[in-house]
């Protein structure tokens, strides 16, 4: 594993801006921390954390390019790409875990590629991800550290909290929402996994 966290500091440093490496290894560092207190592998998602914006250095353009290329489509990808193609960054960052690690862990790959939109049915990796995501330590924005507290109590409160936190900050914007993440939100509720 030592190796291959080397390759990652490498690629991170070579390829990020010096804060969005700096927000990697925080959201790293706070998922190892959730990974441990529910049970689950602290070098996945230590992994899963470092990796899930290592495609944040490419340009709406180059994703897109980079995404064809593979031949990768994916339900809404037309969609992303017409409104919100930034978004794109966390389905190249789940290429780039196979094809510069060659990262094979389902759980790993979809906790990166499922990190910005969520998707229905999470596992507890991906949940972690996508909290530590919007709450790491380099995080500003007001609730940040209620919410890093609640993830270390009670993850599925805090998943559900930071979900409809992202979906509001969309609306109050006036800006296009994934419609996959509005199927998470729905997926979520219609199934009685609401935290109350």
């Amino acid at each position: 594993m030592k190796n291959i966290e080397k390759q990652i500091f490498d690629y991170l440093s070579k390829h990020l801006t010096p804060k969005r490496f700096k927000h990697s290894y925080n959201v790293a560092i706070l998922a190892v921390e959730l990974a441990s207190k529910n049970n689950i592998d602290i070098l996945k998602a230590q992994t899963a954390g470092l990796l899930h914006d290592c495609a944040k250095y490419m340009t709406d353009k180059e994703l897109v390019n980079f995404l064809k290329g593979c031949n990768k489509s994916f339900k809404y990808f037309k969609e992303i790409v017409k409104f919100s193609p930034h978004l794109l960054h966390s389905f190249a960052g789940e290429i780039i875990a196979k094809k510069e690690f060659k990262i094979k862990d389902k759980n790993i790959l979809n906790a990166i590629k499922n990190h910005t939109q969520g998707r229905e049915n999470m596992s507890i990796l991906e949940k972690i991800i996508f909290v530590a995501d919007s709450v790491s330590n380099d995080r500003k924005w007001s609730h940040v550290r209620r919410l890093q507290n609640l993830a270390k109590q009670d993850l599925d409160k805090a998943f559900f909290e930071v979900l409809t936190k992202k979906i509001e900050y969309v609306i109050d914007r006036g800006i296009w929402l994934l419609p996959q993440t509005v199927d998470t939100w729905n997926w979520y509720v219609s199934n009685n996994k609401k935290a109350n």
